[in-house]
Protein backbone atom coordinates (compact mmCIF):
# COMPACT_ATOMS: atom_id res chain seq x y z
CA UNK A 1 0.00 0.00 0.00
CA UNK A 2 1.21 3.39 -0.67
CA UNK A 3 0.69 6.09 1.32
CA UNK A 4 -2.65 7.87 -0.46
CA UNK A 5 -3.68 4.60 -0.27
CA UNK A 6 -3.66 4.56 3.66
CA UNK A 7 -5.02 8.14 3.78
CA UNK A 8 -8.20 6.92 1.40
CA UNK A 9 -9.09 3.91 3.63
CA UNK A 10 -8.34 5.84 6.94
CA UNK A 11 -9.87 9.20 5.76
CA UNK A 12 -12.23 8.47 2.62
CA UNK A 13 -12.60 9.88 -0.62
CA UNK A 14 -12.25 13.67 -0.82
CA UNK A 15 -15.54 14.23 -2.83
CA UNK A 16 -18.65 13.38 -1.34
CA UNK A 17 -20.08 10.87 -3.78
CA UNK A 18 -24.24 12.09 -3.74
CA UNK A 19 -25.02 8.95 -5.82
CA UNK A 20 -23.22 6.69 -3.13
CA UNK A 21 -24.31 8.26 -0.28
CA UNK A 22 -27.96 8.41 -1.34
CA UNK A 23 -27.72 4.41 -2.16
CA UNK A 24 -26.29 4.05 1.36
CA UNK A 25 -28.58 5.96 3.56
CA UNK A 26 -31.66 5.05 5.31
CA UNK A 27 -34.13 7.56 6.16
CA UNK A 28 -36.35 6.37 9.37
CA UNK A 29 -39.95 8.34 10.64
CA UNK A 30 -40.17 10.02 13.82
CA UNK A 31 -42.36 12.76 12.79
CA UNK A 32 -45.55 11.89 13.94
CA UNK A 33 -46.70 13.83 10.49
CA UNK A 34 -47.76 11.42 6.70
CA UNK A 35 -45.57 13.42 4.67
CA UNK A 36 -42.93 14.14 7.27
CA UNK A 37 -40.21 11.52 6.02
CA UNK A 38 -40.89 11.38 1.64
CA UNK A 39 -40.85 15.10 2.01
CA UNK A 40 -38.21 15.81 4.06
CA UNK A 41 -36.07 12.69 2.15
CA UNK A 42 -36.90 14.76 -0.99
CA UNK A 43 -35.93 18.37 0.48
CA UNK A 44 -32.85 16.67 1.67
CA UNK A 45 -31.50 15.10 -1.64
CA UNK A 46 -32.03 18.31 -2.98
CA UNK A 47 -30.40 20.41 -0.83
CA UNK A 48 -27.26 17.84 -0.50
CA UNK A 49 -27.22 18.07 -4.20
CA UNK A 50 -27.26 21.71 -4.65
CA UNK A 51 -24.38 21.85 -1.64
CA UNK A 52 -20.18 23.02 -2.60
CA UNK A 53 -18.07 20.34 -2.50
CA UNK A 54 -17.26 21.88 1.24
CA UNK A 55 -20.29 22.35 2.52
CA UNK A 56 -20.79 19.15 1.48
CA UNK A 57 -17.73 17.87 3.17
CA UNK A 58 -18.71 19.55 6.14
CA UNK A 59 -22.00 17.70 5.91
CA UNK A 60 -20.50 14.63 6.07
CA UNK A 61 -17.75 15.50 8.83
CA UNK A 62 -20.78 16.68 10.78
CA UNK A 63 -22.90 13.37 10.51
CA UNK A 64 -20.09 10.80 10.52
CA UNK A 65 -17.47 12.93 12.29
CA UNK A 66 -15.15 11.55 9.36
CA UNK A 67 -14.27 14.19 6.21
CA UNK A 68 -15.03 12.11 3.49
CA UNK A 69 -16.97 8.73 1.92
CA UNK A 70 -15.30 5.17 2.35
CA UNK A 71 -13.99 4.78 -0.98
CA UNK A 72 -16.57 1.82 -1.68
CA UNK A 73 -20.18 0.66 -0.32
CA UNK A 74 -18.40 -1.73 2.19
CA UNK A 75 -16.23 1.04 3.67
CA UNK A 76 -19.87 2.09 5.42
CA UNK A 77 -20.08 0.82 8.93
CA UNK A 78 -22.58 2.30 10.16
CA UNK A 79 -24.57 2.69 7.54
CA UNK A 80 -25.46 6.26 7.42
CA UNK A 81 -28.56 7.45 8.10
CA UNK A 82 -31.51 10.12 8.86
CA UNK A 83 -34.38 10.30 11.28
CA UNK A 84 -36.69 12.70 10.73
CA UNK A 85 -38.40 14.22 13.80
CA UNK A 86 -41.14 15.71 15.14
CA UNK A 87 -41.63 19.71 13.70
CA UNK A 88 -39.84 22.50 14.82
CA UNK A 89 -38.75 25.22 13.21
CA UNK A 90 -36.93 26.31 16.64
CA UNK A 91 -34.15 23.22 16.19
CA UNK A 92 -31.31 22.76 14.52
CA UNK A 93 -30.30 19.26 12.95
CA UNK A 94 -27.87 17.08 15.83
CA UNK A 95 -25.69 14.03 14.50
CA UNK A 96 -24.86 11.20 16.80
CA UNK A 97 -21.44 10.82 14.81
CA UNK A 98 -20.73 6.95 16.77
CA UNK A 99 -23.62 5.61 14.46
CA UNK A 100 -23.88 7.98 11.41
CA UNK A 101 -27.41 9.11 12.27
CA UNK A 102 -28.62 12.57 11.74
CA UNK A 103 -31.65 13.80 13.63
CA UNK A 104 -33.64 16.14 11.38
CA UNK A 105 -36.86 18.03 12.62
CA UNK A 106 -39.92 18.01 10.01
CA UNK A 107 -39.47 21.22 8.52
CA UNK A 108 -42.36 23.41 6.70
CA UNK A 109 -40.25 23.54 3.57
CA UNK A 110 -37.31 22.96 1.63
CA UNK A 111 -35.81 26.62 1.99
CA UNK A 112 -36.25 25.82 6.15
CA UNK A 113 -34.25 22.50 5.89
CA UNK A 114 -31.49 24.35 4.18
CA UNK A 115 -31.06 27.18 6.02
CA UNK A 116 -30.94 25.14 9.52
CA UNK A 117 -28.74 21.99 7.44
CA UNK A 118 -26.09 24.56 6.62
CA UNK A 119 -26.53 26.95 10.07
CA UNK A 120 -25.38 23.44 11.54
CA UNK A 121 -22.92 22.03 9.75
CA UNK A 122 -21.36 25.54 9.97
CA UNK A 123 -20.41 25.19 13.89
CA UNK A 124 -18.82 21.74 12.80
CA UNK A 125 -19.01 20.68 16.60
CA UNK A 126 -22.34 20.84 17.17
CA UNK A 127 -22.81 17.39 15.78
CA UNK A 128 -21.15 15.39 18.17
CA UNK A 129 -23.79 14.65 20.84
Amino acid sequence: LMAEDLRLLRNGCPAIDVELLKKCTSFVDESGRSEGLESTKRWFWQVVEKMSDRERSDLVYFWTSSPGLPATEAGFVPKPSVVVRPPSEDRLPTANTCVSRLAVPFYPSKKVLQGKLLQAIQTRVFGFV
